[in-house]
């Protein structure tokens, strides 16, 4: 592989994994046209940075601990495949459009997620991911968990 090849995944890899650290972690919303393009796409439909900045306040209103580790990331070109574990505590309101309201249970989750992203110049301009809802719903005893027993 070239060498300019090989620096601008790694580059493309270091953009995806500070958005992570200073956008979800620490919930620097202010950060957000930083790392996203103002015409981004999450899962396929067109999305505005402010609907990215109410969904990242969002999740850390419920999760205030909210963190993402990336674990391991591979880069092709302009992709950047993310596999991340998600954790957090459930202290606040979540409002989700699919699910509804869903009160506190002051109970912790840990989930994994995949993250495809696809970067133009230094800006994510679309995202998809593979996540584990059924398992964070469970473990927050929001959903309950299958009995095996026979």
């Amino acid at each position: 592989m070239r060498g300019s090849d090989n620096e601008g995944q790694e580059r493309n890899k270091e953009i995806i994994r500070c958005q992570f650290e200073d956008v979800w972690n620490l919930g620097r919303v202010d950060l957000i046209s930083t790392y996203w393009a103002a015409d981004l796409r999450n899962f396929g439909v067109q999305r505005s940075l402010d609907h990215l900045k109410q969904i990242v306040e969002t999740w850390r209103t419920a999760f205030p601990d909210l963190h993402f580790t990336v674990d391991e990331q591979l880069a092709e070109g302009h992709q950047v495949f993310s596999h991340c574990t998600l954790t957090g505590t459930h202290l606040g309101v979540f409002i989700h459009p699919s699910w509804g309201t869903l009160p506190p249970t002051g109970k912790q989750f840990t989930v994994k997620h995949m993250h495809l992203f696809r970067l133009r110049g230094d800006k994510i301009f679309e995202h998809w991911m593979v996540l584990d809802d059924l398992g964070m719903l469970q473990q927050l005893g929001l959903i309950p968990a299958p009995s095996y027993e026979r």
